[in-house]
């Protein structure tokens, strides 16, 4: 209980030090995502995206805060369905909200429900089309289920957003040696 406290209140510091309008709708994404393109080496990739991921995770609406604190820390004690549930209040608290529906697309997608999983994504790339954590999930979706020329097509999208983003020539190049093999 006290690691939420704690959690909690380095959320509500960050919303009195950031500007009122957070989220996908920020306007500073388009810059970060500008810098982002530009850079192709993951190191220096990496503190750009996690500048990213931040702002994502701010919500314009605060009473969303809470909710999305607690099923983080539920996710990732491995309380999938109380996690699942949290992001569902603040979907419906914030439904404008993008990184709450990526949230619960990643709870759906770790419960082997890959149907809400691209559902929830779905709504996440509506409502922020550069969303790469969101891509790069739909990608896993689909090499999971055996379309591996549908996940390489996704992760040409990611690399024209995050070129640096690690791992991905890997599971671009795995991708590739797979839909060979089923080609042979």
């Amino acid at each position: 209980m006290r690691f939420l406290s704690l959690i909690l209140g380095f959320v509500f510091a960050m919303g009195v030090a950031v500007p009122a309008m957070a989220d996908q709708t920020s306007a500073r994404l388009d810059a970060l995502f500008d810098s982002l393109r530009e850079t192709e080496v993951a190191s220096e990739a990496a503190p750009i995206a996690r500048e990213i991921w931040r702002v994502w995770g701010l919500p314009k609406n605060t009473k969303a805060s809470i909710p999305l604190v607690q099923g983080v820390v539920h996710m990732s004690n491995g309380e999938l369905p109380d996690a699942r549930s949290k992001f569902d209040q603040v979907i419906a608290i914030d439904p404008e909200f993008a990184e709450g529906w990526n949230k619960r697309a990643t709870v759906a997608f770790m419960q082997g429900d890959f149907d809400t999983s691209v559902y929830d994504i779905q709504k996440t790339l509506a409502l922020e089309p550069r969303h790469f954590g969101a891509l790069s999930g739909l990608a896993l979706i689909y090499e999971n289920l055996g379309k591996e020329e549908t996940a390489l097509d996704i992760l040409l999208q990611v690399k024209e957003i995050y070129p640096g983003m690690p791992g991905l020539d890997q599971r671009m190049l795995g991708l590739r040696d797979a839909i060979k093999a089923k080609r042979t």
